[in-house]
């Protein structure tokens, strides 16, 4: 671990993404301090506030339409908790094809069928950020989609987030602006494909 962390602004949410703030010199946090747990309701107040930290008005979403996500896939909605406290969360949920859900509406039901684990939602508070958490939630995620059967990763990238995500091997895919038009004017469908698991 460096003595200083890095001062870029990076901070994301995962069905979208932003970008912001520094690190703390010797106010370092390391990743494996960090425990993933699956999310319980009891996380949401921490859960929205982290929001709230992370996201302009137009992207803030209600607790009735995260929650909708967590209740009808808790397994894949997650958060990073250190010393007690959430530090970061991820909804995520299966779904069908390439047209993403509506942003801030609760979902009622999934599909009949899945091929795709569709990553809804992923913010960190301003001191786990820069730690390495997001990627092992990330993997966490897809090591769930996999045991599933899940073809493809999907999610909406904005504010700058395609290069983050391209990094961790998505690609953009087009999408009419219509589809897009709630996640804001510079939001990038995404997607990644999953290897079956076990395979090499």
């Amino acid at each position: 671990v460096p003595d200083s962390p890095p001062t870029q602004k990076t901070s994301l949410r995962a069905g979208f993404l932003l970008c912001v703030p520094i690190y703390h010199h010797r106010k370092f946090m390391q990743s494996g301090n960090i425990v993933l747990r699956t999310m319980q309701a009891a996380d949401f107040g921490a859960i929205l506030a982290i929001q709230a930290q992370s996201y302009p008005a137009n992207l803030i979403e209600s607790r009735d339409a995260l929650a909708s996500r967590h209740a009808l896939s808790p397994d894949t909605c997650w958060v990073a908790e250190h010393g007690g406290e959430v530090k970061g969360y991820v909804f995520a949920h299966p779904w069908h094809g390439d047209t993403p859900p509506q942003l801030n509406q609760p979902l009622a039901r999934l599909p009949p069928q899945h091929d795709t684990l569709f990553i809804h939602d992923m913010a960190l508070c301003r001191s786990t950020r820069g730690r390495g958490v997001a990627p092992r939630l990330l993997a966490r995620l897809q090591d769930k989609a996999r045991e599933r059967g899940l073809r493809f990763a999907r999610l909406v990238a904005v504010q700058g987030a395609q290069h983050y995500w391209a990094r961790h091997g998505y690609r953009p895919y087009p999408l009419p602006a219509a589809k897009l038009a709630c996640y804001g004017d510079d939001a990038t469908g995404m997607v990644a494909e999953l290897a079956a698991s076990g395979a090499s």
